[in-house]
This record gives C-alpha cells, structure tokens and sequence, in this order.
C-alpha cells in the first residue's frame, strides 16, 4: 500500500485544482494527444483565445504541469513529464488500480470504463 505525507498530499491538491478547470485539462489533453505545441499552435487546435490561452497556460506552469522552450519569439509548450507520477499514483490507490498495471503513454490501458480515475492515470 503506497502512504502519502501532508505535503504530498498538499501538492497532489494544488496539481488537482490546476487540471479541474476545463479549460486546463483541454490544454493537457491536447499536449498529451499532439506533443510540443506553440502558443499559436494551441490557439488553433483547441479554439481558447487569447488572452484566456495565457492565463490559464500560465497557471499550468505555475503548477509545474507543462513545460516552456523558446525559439526566437515562439514559445513552446509540452507536459512536464514527471508532474503527475504521486496524483496519478493517488487516484490509482483510491480507485483500487495498481499503478503498475496503467501503462505510460499507452491509450486504452488498464480495465476501468472510460472516465474513470484510470484514464487520468494514462496521461503519465
């Protein structure tokens, strides 16, 4: 059984209050399923203008969710990779998964229905 601190679980709070806004969990799926995007690409694929784009692109670096590359003026976004690993750990222990069985990057892992904590854990 995997234990969590409070100051894990404070982190894992902050990361889960970052992803539940919809526009931000758009924003993650959208890197998730595409890869590297610039501002301009994200702007395109999801239909979020700006200046909302930014502000909630900002918060997802705040909490360490995505990453940042500049190249010249174009900045670039990508998931931080490691972000999620104790929240997707969490969701797993409380909907009975064993982590071990969510496949990295693997669309259509683990049993549960779609929806479900299982299919949060596949964004690791």
């Amino acid at each position: 059984m995997t234990t969590f601190t409070d100051s894990e679980l404070d982190a894992i709070t902050d990361i889960l209050k970052a992803l539940g806004h919809d526009v931000r969990l758009k924003l993650m799926r959208t890197l998730l399923e595409n890869g590297e995007k610039s501002v301009g690409e994200l702007e395109t694929m999801t239909g979020i203008g700006q200046p909302g784009l930014s502000q909630q692109l900002a918060i997802l670096r705040k909490a360490e969710l995505v990453q940042t590359r500049r190249d010249a003026k174009l900045v670039f976004y990508s998931l931080a990779p490691d972000a999620l690993e104790s929240t997707a750990k969490l969701l797993c222990a409380l909907s009975g998964i064993s982590a071990k069985d969510v496949q990295p990057g693997v669309k259509g892992a683990g049993s549960r229905a779609r929806g479900s904590a299982a299919t949060f854990a596949r964004i690791l």
